[in-house]
């Protein structure tokens, strides 16, 4: 069954059916993955207009790099949506915080080639992946804070010269191939045989407690 086993149709997989598999296939058959559409640096993203003709498949969502954290203090709830445009800053938008990056849901809205003496290009030395996409983009995001962690607003932030490497492609929850209905799982299982003799040091007592807890 392992060796034979293969995903259903989308025909006849109805947790996924329609909306959430449509769009989801290549020329050749195979779904579009957000791996896939992060590893092909040579197709320029497409921009929120364009995608209202070809959207990307609606088990896809777009995050940007992007630090929304700044210095302006908030003593009370903004009337309307505070407005930040700046330029992207690799520096700031690409650094860690803590154990994780700065990422946020965004819309791309402009695409435009770089310039000849562009000093933001991503194909520097230092780029393990070596990147040589030809395009910059403008992205807005939306963000939701709070003052006096209650009380929450919106800010607006649009970012121009956001590279390639910036923008990256994520599947939603739930709509993975690991959800498909009926797929399949197996259970890992490790042979007493191959483990020694000297680490088998459960006491009788130990395994009675061990079975015990697993019946409970």
């Amino acid at each position: 069954h392992v060796k034979k086993w293969e995903p259903t149709s989308k025909e006849s997989d109805y947790n996924n059916l329609t909306w959430w598999t449509e769009k989801r296939e290549t020329g050749n058959g195979d779904p579009i993955t957000a791996n896939e559409l992060n590893k092909d640096q040579d197709a320029p993203i497409r921009t929120w207009a364009e995608q209202q003709t070809n959207p990307y498949p609606h088990s896809l969502r777009i995050r940007c790099y992007a630090n929304t954290n700044h210095d302006a203090a908030y003593l009370f709830t903004p009337k309307t949506t505070p407005v930040y445009r700046r330029p992207f800053d690799e520096d700031v938008d690409m650094a860690m915080d803590g154990e994780e990056y700065h990422m946020a849901d965004c819309q791309v809205r402009e695409r435009y080639e770089r310039g000849e003496d562009d000093s933001s290009d991503d194909s520097s030395d230092d780029n393990e992946y070596q990147i040589t996409h030809r395009h910059l983009y403008v992205v807005e995001i939306d963000v939701e804070k709070t003052v006096d962690d209650v009380t929450s607003f919106h800010e607006h932030y649009i970012m121009t010269d956001v590279p390639w490497s910036a923008i990256k492609f994520m599947e939603k929850p739930y709509t993975s191939d690991i959800f498909l209905k009926n797929a399949f799982r197996h259970e890992m299982k490790l042979p007493d045989e191959i483990f020694p003799k000297s680490w088998m040091n459960f006491s009788e007592e130990q395994k009675q407690k061990a079975k015990w807890y697993e019946l409970w």
